[in-house]
């Protein structure tokens, strides 16, 4: 009877200590799936301010297109616009990194 005992006490343990291989194997995966949701999550915030910053070049040029001016006006917006396009390039750089 006490080998009996012995025996399933024995099972019991190697049963435990296979659930507890797989709780630390189901962890690591957890982190993992944490680390890249936490990228994506970057990511997708990164494309967010590309989009934002893109819209807003894009609505720089085409108030440049309506904006009737003279040779002399145009070329100061001319050179604005490329001050503002420098500085939003600038900014997606910066978001790259």
């Amino acid at each position: 009877m006490e080998v009996k005992s012995t025996y399933i006490a024995q099972e019991i343990k190697l049963k435990v200590l296979h659930l507890l291989a797989q709780k630390e194997q189901l962890l690591k995966q957890i982190q993992l799936l944490i680390d890249e949701n936490n990228l994506l999550n970057s990511e997708i915030q990164q494309q967010k301010n590309t989009i934002e910053t893109l819209q807003t070049q894009n609505k720089i040029v085409k108030l440049a297109e309506i904006l009737p001016s003279t040779g002399v006006d145009r070329q100061e917006l001319k050179k604005q616009l490329n001050v503002y396009i420098k500085q939003i390039d600038e900014c997606i750089r910066l978001l790259s990194e």
